[in-house]
C-alpha cells in the first residue's frame, strides 16, 4: 500500500542497492510540500519537474535551514513535469 502521490517514496521498503548506503541523515518531506514546491519553481523558475525533483528540492530548503548561511547544497532535478501529467501536476486530482 501506498500512502504518498509522490511516487517511488513512501512505498515502505528499502531496495538493496539502498540498504548499502551511508546515510548521514535524512528529511522528510510531504505531497503538500512537494506540489507546493513544484508550483513555486515553475511560477519563480520556470522549471517544470516532477514529483522526485520537487521532493529532492523541500529537502534541500530543510538541509539550507539546518546548515544556516555559508554552506553549498547541489541536488539533482531528475525528472521533469510531463510525466506526472494526470496526478501530482492535477489540480482536479489534488482535490
Amino acid at each position: 500500500p501506498f500512502d504518498t502521490i509522490t511516487e517511488g517514496i513512501g512505498i515502505n521498503r528499502l531496495t538493496a542497492n539502498f540498504k548499502m548506503a551511508h546515510i548521514d541523515g535524512a528529511f522528510k518531506g510531504t505531497d503538500r510540500e512537494a506540489v507546493e514546491m513544484a508550483a513555486y519553481l515553475l511560477r519563480n523558475d520556470g522549471l517544470f519537474v516532477g514529483s522526485s525533483a520537487a521532493m529532492n528540492c523541500v529537502g534541500v530548503v530543510k538541509a539550507a535551514r539546518t546548515l544556516g548561511h555559508g554552506h553549498v547544497i547541489v541536488t539533482v532535478l531528475c525528472d521533469g513535469g510531463n510525466r506526472h501529467l494526470s496526478k501530482f501536476h492535477s489540480p482536479q486530482y489534488l482535490q
